[in-house]
């Protein structure tokens, strides 16, 4: 292929895909009964939320792996899924069948994808009271650049993604784009474009709001400075958050984990606690083979747990870890097949995924941000015993929601 071939289909194959994620310190949303909610739960088909969960886990062990245990990670897999999901309904032929396999869409038809997360959508939006959850979806196409009004229809009737024709060559379009990206991070996430590329065509955006404040609150008069251990045998200070009650616990050769619930308890954090004799990475070995377990009920039980405040700012490029799931097809400029998306030729591939995050967790909650952009040119504790948890030392954790079994955020933080 010459260059000027390759350019030309470069120049009008350029895509980019945002999500973000992020929360706000004071929650209030209109309340919805566990028992409603649960109903609505049911009805989810479980294979969508799996399939988000176990993807999030297959590139948290890429990206773990490729920082060797030596930097937090913090990624989004709910908000990657529904974004790619978006992606995927202007996927064919083998392309669509590639992005099936590495997301776990393997046996669902795209109306059960797309049904499926409208409304997985509508339920993660009610989470109770104490915490907000507002998701959010946008399409932004090249000025005089022809779409498929198919695949446009579908992410605006399934994924109520607002679609807006752009000039991308103003200078002021970038600014659009990043209004409508502040706006929808509560301002966690000011910019995320600093200009648009001649190359690219077509802009899809999703955006998730997290805001949860604790079920009980950590009193700040109980924070105490007190040591990390790093995985270097150092130790750093750390403002070490404390409180003691009755939470879902358990403890398991080699690990504790707990649950600290937000709001009424339909969402919350899982924490997972690497005991002195083993390490984070025999605990991500575990996670990462099974991690059904984590997702079942723990034993209600009596004790102490203390939790650093922390802050991660995390991003990463996920182009080389997709491509090393498996997902090699869509970033191929001249195999990739997109036509469902727009008239070929030209032909339509993405060419770069970026994601960037940030979570801040402290006495009265968790604030979380997630961006990214695709561009396409056991056995419990003994019951009499209170149990004593310090996570002072390397972490995983996950924000959840306990009734569709769906994380939202996973991570792991080996220095906060």
């Amino acid at each position: 292929m010459n260059d000027n071939f390759r350019k030309s289909k470069l120049l009008a194959a350029g895509m980019l895909l945002v999500l973000i994620v992020t929360a706000c310190a004071n929650p209030s949303a209109a309340p919805i009964s566990m028992e409603k909610r649960q109903a609505a739960a049911a009805g989810i088909d479980s294979r969508i939320v799996k399939a988000s969960n176990e993807f999030g886990m297959q590139l948290h062990r890429q990206l773990v792996q490729s920082e060797q245990n030596k930097k937090n990670i913090f990624i989004s897999p709910a908000s990657i899924s529904l974004a790619l999901a978006m992606t995927y309904n202007g996927s064919k032929g083998e392309t669509q069948i590639a992005m099936a396999k590495t997301m776990g869409w393997q046996g669902m038809s795209l109306d059960e994808l797309n049904r499926g997360n409208e409304t997985l959508i509508s339920l993660l939006q009610q989470p109770g009271s104490g915490v907000q959850v507002r998701i959010a979806n946008s399409l932004w196409s090249r000025k005089g650049k022809s779409f498929h009004s198919d695949f446009m229809k579908t992410n605006q009737s399934f994924y109520d993604a607002k679609a807006t024709e752009l000039d991308f060559n103003n200078p002021k379009a970038p600014d659009t784009i990043n209004d409508w990206v502040k706006k929808n991070t509560n301002g966690k996430i000011p910019k995320m474009i600093e200009s648009i590329d001649p190359m690219e065509v077509l802009i899809l955006m999703n955006a998730v709001y997290f805001n949860g404040g604790w079920k009980k609150e950590f009193q700040p008069s109980a924070t105490k400075e007190e040591s990390f251990k790093l995985q270097d045998g150092s130790t750093k200070q750390v403002q070490m958050m404390a409180q003691t009650g009755t939470y879902e616990y358990l403890q398991e050769e080699g690990f504790q984990a707990i649950r600290l619930p937000y709001g009424d308890g339909q969402m919350n954090m899982l924490v997972i606690l690497p005991d002195e004799s083993s390490s984070l990475g025999a605990v991500h070995e575990k996670l990462w083979i099974n991690h059904s377990r984590l997702h079942q009920p723990f034993q209600q039980k009596q004790g102490e747990i203390k939790l650093p405040r922390f802050k991660i700012e995390y991003s990463e490029q996920l182009k080389e870890p997709l491509k090393a799931m498996g997902l090699t097809l869509p970033f191929d400029e001249v195999k990739a097949d997109f036509s469902g998306m727009a008239p070929v030729p030209p032909n339509l591939f993405i060419s770069m995924v970026t994601h960037k995050t940030f979570v801040e967790v402290n006495e009265k909650g968790t604030e979380a941000a997630a961006v990214t952009s695709v561009h396409m040119s056991a056995t419990s504790a003994p019951i009499d015993k209170p149990f004593q948890m310090t996570i002072n030392r390397p972490f995983f954790f996950a924000i959840e929601d306990r009734q569709t079994d769906a994380w939202l955020f996973v991570g792991s933080v080996v220095e906060p």
